[in-house]
């Protein structure tokens, strides 16, 4: 009897043994712990978007899970799924000003700005419109001021700075054609220096200041409409205003820009486009050629258009913009046309008309990547882009100061194009939130 009895101790004991170490097994496993329904679940982001949905479909009206949702949408570049998750949220509760924010931010990171101009408008009329002012700012206000110099009825545009810094060429207006006019910036007074009755376009001074290269209609004498003349590359020496024709190809010839050492220039031209076709369809190439018209030498020959070309600082290599690769591009090149490389390449729009800076760090150039054309700057790498102006009108033709202080160009902001600089050496303050509100109702309704 005794015997049995210690046996069955043994076994209860062994039991109860037994249970214990499956009991901290499984608890060890995670068995004993209760998933909550409301919580994703580990795994991929599929995973992840598969049980949000099924808890969104069912909680309709739960807004940490529509949350939740839309932002693995985004993690995994689903963003048409993201933004429709987004409204659902503002559907149901339109005070939600963080969503409200980062809505605004995937519309103009998608290229639809006026549906992010108004997300952001209703971001700054909310309660906490003031919390979010600075990182709206940054979508709709440049941080450089912006100033105008020039003020006429008459169209300008095409700005470029003299080697002093004190003066600007530019191409202005006169009834019915174009003409060169200097314009002094300490006095802000203008002289006409080139004027006939063709159009003169397009200016530069020489990089020691004693010659201006410029394009001209005046040698086509051809019976045809004033539009239709092409445009021949001419240079008029400032001493004795002697005027020396630097290209006679019976075809389009414009552009030029010098190398900072004088020695060179660079042009587009259609030359070697001999279709019979409309002018405007014209395929054009870039060439360079020695400061006074000789050995000429063409650069590039593809089936695309390339322009916009200019030196860099070092004068080693050639930026221009190309729409080989189907919008227009950003690209670098060695000065003979060799070790061609796309250095800005966008796919929200076009990049043209490259400047580079006095200390070779920056590249200007104009893009209409964010609805309209503006100014942009980046490293000459290609890195660090940063948008400059902020404007529903056209910002075009950027041109560095010699100090790289000021970058000029061209803008219809007001009316007719004008002629303004960014003053790279004044930053502004964020506008306060009743600028940024007016700011934003004008970028909408555009």
């Amino acid at each position: 009897m005794r015997v049995n009895q210690k046996r069955k101790t043994m076994n209860i004991v062994l039991r109860q043994g037994m249970i214990l170490l499956s009991a901290v097994a499984f608890l060890q496993c995670g068995g004993g712990r209760q998933v909550s329904q409301d919580e994703p679940v580990g795994g991929s982001s599929q995973d992840r978007i598969i049980k949000l949905e099924k808890q969104s479909a069912k909680k309709t009206n739960d807004i940490t899970l529509k949350k939740q949702l839309y932002r693995e949408y985004l993690g995994i570049g689903m963003t048409a799924k993201a933004l429709m998750t987004m409204e659902d949220i503002l559907i149901i509760d339109p005070n939600q000003t963080d969503v409200q924010f980062e809505y605004g931010e995937v519309q103009y990171q998608n290229g639809n700005y006026r549906k992010a101009y108004d997300a952001f408008l209703n971001v700054m009329q909310s309660t906490q419109g003031e919390a979010y002012r600075s990182r709206v700012a940054a979508y709709v206000s440049g941080g450089f001021t912006v100033q105008r110099v020039t003020s006429s009825s008459a169209a300008e545009g095409f700005p470029s700075f003299s080697p002093d810094g004190r003066k600007l060429l530019f191409q202005k207006k006169s009834g019915t054609n174009w003409d060169i006019v200097e314009y002094d910036l300490s006095t802000q007074s203008e002289a006409t220096i080139i004027a006939t009755p063709a159009d003169e376009e397009s200016p530069v001074y020489s990089p020691n200041g004693e010659l201006i290269t410029y394009t001209s209609t005046n040698e086509d004498a051809r019976p045809v409409d004033p539009n239709y003349k092409v445009r021949e590359i001419l240079q008029i020496d400032k001493t004795d205003n002697f005027v020396r024709k630097l290209t006679q190809s019976v075809a389009d010839d414009w552009l030029p820009r010098y190398s900072h050492s004088g020695e060179y220039l660079l042009f587009v031209s259609e030359r070697n486009d001999l279709r019979k076709v409309s002018y405007v369809a014209k395929q054009s190439d870039l060439f360079v050629m020695e400061s006074d018209g000789d050995f000429q030498v063409q650069l590039t020959n593809t089936p695309a258009n390339e322009g916009g070309a200019c030196f860099s600082a070092d004068d080693k290599r050639i930026f221009f913009h190309s729409d080989q690769n189907g919008t227009f591009d950003i690209f670098s090149m060695k000065r003979d046309g060799s070790q061609i490389m796309t250095l800005i390449d966008d796919d929200a729009g076009n990049d043209v008309n490259p400047c580079t800076s006095p200390d070779g760090n920056w590249i200007a150039f104009v893009s209409d990547r964010d609805g309209n054309y503006e100014i942009y700057r980046a490293r000459t790498n290609g890195s660090g882009e940063e948008r400059l102006t902020f404007h529903p009108g056209v910002d075009s033709n950027p041109a560095f100061s010699p100090d790289g202080s000021m970058i000029a160009f061209h803008s219809n902001r007001n009316g007719n194009y004008d002629i303004y600089v960014i003053n790279l050496s004044a930053p502004t303050a964020v506008l306060n939130s009743a600028e940024l509100v007016s700011r934003l109702r004008e970028l909408s309704q555009n």
